[in-house]
């Protein structure tokens, strides 16, 4: 089994009953494509379609084939001066563009995102460029955090600050109009309540492992209105606004990338990716 499903390359061959023009060309595609057909799909949850297509194999090897209809689907097209390496994140991109439908999100708003891992980064980074008033990302590694403040964001440690009364202070008594939860663990869940007021939507976005349950008092949803959503995957448009985002550089994850390891060292790679240090690693050829 071949890992990977984040990538960007050169196309090298096409079939017969493909555009030879495409050749050579620079591209990105999403892992996988809807049917368009299914109940999900008419419904427009494309990301929860029970019929997915997909690239052939995973994408830590030198080829790979895409089917036709991935890449009639799900294949943009790059400039020859793209950055192939910020390119090939286009998947995660387009995962945080359908948390950001989710939540509604409307610019001048306030939005606390709890974790600072890599998805945690890129809420932050698209959430300034579509204009958010006030950033606040908590995380406990000091070394996230300080990207996150480079990135613009508001940053505190749950372990030393008081995040009722920081949250209050930062939004100048305003409080929050999203939370996003970019943390797999069910008390970050739980502790997301404490920190919404009236009218707060929360998103999980990190995925929790099976069996996880929460504990949440009802009446805060209830009483104060407050909405609970989740989000998962990316649509194909989710996919093509996230590669024209980075292909323009309108949004840039230098920050986020914190190693660049060649093919060859892929141990190397997983190893640091597991320490505390890093954010996010980049494998090239």
């Amino acid at each position: 089994c071949i890992l990977g499903h984040e990538f960007s390359g050169v196309i090298v061959d096409a079939g017969e009953d493909v555009d030879q023009s495409l050749i050579q060309s620079k591209i990105t595609c999403a892992p996988y494509v809807p049917c368009n057909n299914c109940s999900e799909c008419r419904d427009e949850l494309y990301e929860l379609c029970n019929y997915k297509d997909g690239i052939s194999s995973g994408t830590f090897t030198e080829y790979i084939t895409i089917p036709k209809n991935v890449a009639e689907k799900g294949m943009v097209v790059l400039s020859n001066d793209c950055n192939m390496l910020e390119l090939s994140l286009s998947e995660p991109v387009a995962c945080v563009l359908n948390s950001v439908r989710k939540l509604n999100f409307k610019p001048g708003s306030n939005v606390l995102i709890m974790g600072a891992g890599s998805m945690g980064l890129i809420h932050a980074e698209i959430l300034k460029k579509f204009g958010a008033n006030k950033i606040l990302v908590t995380d406990f590694n000091e070394k996230r955090l300080k990207v996150a403040q480079e990135i613009g964001a508001c940053v505190a440690n749950p372990q030393k600050t008081d995040l009722k009364e920081w949250v209050k202070e930062q939004t100048k008594g305003e409080g929050l109009d999203y939370i996003v939860v970019a943390i797999g663990a069910p008390e970050a869940v739980e502790e997301a309540f404490n920190y919404a007021n009236n009218g707060t939507i929360i998103n999980i976005f990190g995925g929790l492992a099976n069996g996880s349950r929460i504990n949440i008092d009802p009446n805060i949803i209830h009483y104060n209105e407050v909405k609970l959503v989740g989000s998962f995957g990316f649509t194909p448009n989710d996919f093509r606004m996230a590669a024209r985002l980075l292909q323009t550089q309108r949004i840039s994850l230098g920050k986020i990338i914190t190693a660049h390891i060649e093919i060859e060292s892929i141990k190397k790679a997983f190893e640091m990716s597991l320490q505390q240090e890093t954010i996010k690693v980049v494998i090239s050829l």
